[in-house]
């Protein structure tokens, strides 16, 4: 078959699969600039999913940015999701290098096809863990409320943050930060893409949850993805001042990783290590995060992020409008079960030794500022603070720093899952609120008729605010925009705002949220 042939060919099957999809009502085909791909109907929503938006980072690739992904011919079936970056599980490693895909999901209705805003997600996991084809974040009903979603894959653990001296200078000053090169990516391919899928690339917004709401952060604040999206999003993450390491530290702290792969004797020391199987590295990175402490996340380098992203935001203050927020209970789901027994006693030592090391007083005062007879169990006073801690008031910090230039939206979400008795006493665990923004309480539970109008408030709320930068809008209360006045909105089936959350325990906790 001449080339002319098959140009004429691939025109044919575009064309045959176009007339079939307007006579279903929806366009399932779409023309990327690597090639055509084509999507298949879930219920109400048309998903293309396992699109590349990069190279396979593999071989000679390994710890390089991102580079262009490889056209194809024909037409690509777009039903299935790639394959979840290199990780580890309880049984071992998993996942595949070849892992820098996307998906794209909207309306299969064909109604308000064009120009439609943009809502792009990067998932938790801690930077070593998670996927995009996570079941919460499959055919989210956030596509059929007039926006589309693209939900995309990163290098993780010491594939996606690695350090080291040759990799800076191979990198021209830089090193690490490969997983968030790749979010940029990402960003990117949707600005050059996502016309064809009906999307507005002028209205984009990028949001994340847990490390993937922490990398928004650096992202808000990286010239390299200047000018990428329009709106942002953190969900449960934020990083005050002095939390990311500088390269030369980063660069100390990682060096271990070479002698555990057997690189750091030989000659070609960049060279053995891109050869070494990443199963191995995925083994060797866990061993490492055991016993030394292995950091493997985002640096200071002069490329991606050139200066501390707090301080960046305290400076200049958020350049696009700015949806924040946090769940009340989130050390629920990162290091602490509320089905653990405690008795009061056990709280008061639990607190000493979370909290002596920043200095003699600091747990005293603590246990003053969250008595354990203001909380159901003991268990509540110790979650209570450890949520703070980790997470709400560095939230805090972070919106109050974002002020200035473009709105800020703070939330509080205290919404307890009411039908798995298991779930209900973790109360508002850390990235609940994920399940209700992607319209899938059903994941958790049968849900109520409350929780389904719960997530339905939401979808609302985060898809004005990817339309419009402002999440209110009839039928909703009213979320006030955030301020000095520390104004939030606490999101549950009775929706209020409140003047602050916990800012007596803030203001006290503040200074030692910096102290590493």
């Amino acid at each position: 078959m001449g080339f002319r042939t098959r140009c004429l060919w691939a025109v044919g099957i575009v064309a045959a699969l176009s007339a079939h999809a307007t006579a279903q009502g929806v366009k399932d085909v779409a023309h990327t600039r690597s090639g055509w791909v084509k999507g298949v109907i879930d219920g109400g929503i048309l998903a293309f999913r396992g699109i590349p938006f990069a190279a396979p980072p593999v071989g000679a690739l390994r710890w390089k940015p991102p580079a262009p992904p490889p056209g194809w011919s024909g037409i690509r079936d777009a039903s299935a999701f790639g394959n979840k970056c290199p990780q580890f599980e309880a049984t071992g490693p998993i996942g595949n290098e070849d892992c820098l895909f996307l998906n794209v999901f909207k309306s299969a209705q064909g109604e308000g096809d064009d120009d439609e805003p943009v809502m792009v997600f990067f998932h938790g996991g801690g930077n070593q863990g998670g996927s995009s084809s996570g079941q919460r974040f499959d055919d989210p009903a956030l596509a059929t409320h007039g926006v589309i979603v693209v939900t995309a894959q990163y290098r993780l653990g010491a594939l996606g943050f690695f350090t080291h001296p040759l990799l800076t200078i191979e990198g021209g000053g830089s090193s690490g930060n490969y997983g968030l090169m790749d979010q940029i990516a990402a960003l990117t391919w949707v600005r050059d893409n996502i016309k064809a899928f009906g999307g507005d690339p002028e209205r984009v917004m990028v949001f994340g949850v847990s490390s993937g709401g922490g990398d928004v952060q650096f992202l808000l604040t990286s010239p390299e993805a200047r000018g990428l999206f329009s709106r942002a999003g953190m969900e449960s993450a934020a990083r005050v001042s002095g939390l990311t390491p500088k390269l030369a530290d980063a660069e100390a702290a990682d060096a271990p990783l070479i002698a555990l792969l057997g690189c750091d004797q030989v000659a070609d020391v960049l060279g053995c290590l891109r050869a070494v199987p990443a199963d191995t590295i995925v083994n060797a990175q866990t061993t490492a995060e055991n016993n030394l402490g292995l950091p493997l996340n985002p640096v200071l380098e002069p490329r991606i992020s050139p200066e501390d992203p707090f301080e960046a935001l305290q400076r200049r203050g958020t350049p696009v409008p700015l949806l924040i927020g946090s769940t009340r209970e989130e050390s629920t789901g990162l290091f602490d079960d509320a089905t653990m027994p405690l008795d009061a006693n056990g709280y008061v030592a639990a607190i000493h030794a979370g909290y002596d090391y920043y200095g003699a007083d600091v747990a005293d005062h603590i246990l003053s500022l969250y008595p354990v007879e203001s909380y159901d169990a003991p268990i509540y006073a110790l979650i209570a603070v450890d949520s703070d801690f980790a997470v709400t008031c560095r939230t805090r910090e972070v919106a109050r720093a974002a002020l200035g230039r473009r709105p800020v939206w703070r939330y509080l979400f205290t919404h307890r899952v009411e039908n798995d008795p298991y779930l209900n006493a973790q109360r508002a665990f850390h990235t609940e609120e994920t399940y209700y923004v992607f319209g899938h309480p059903d994941q958790l539970d049968t849900p109520s008729a409350g929780e389904i109008q719960l997530s339905n408030r939401m979808v609302d709320y985060w898809t004005r605010f990817a339309t419009a930068g402002d999440p209110n809008g009839p039928g909703n209360p009213h979320w006030p925009r955030y301020g000095e006045d520390d104004q939030i909105l606490q999101i549950d089936e009775s929706s209020v705002p409140i003047n602050g959350y916990h800012n007596p325990q803030c203001d006290y906790l503040s200074p030692y949220l910096r102290v590493p």
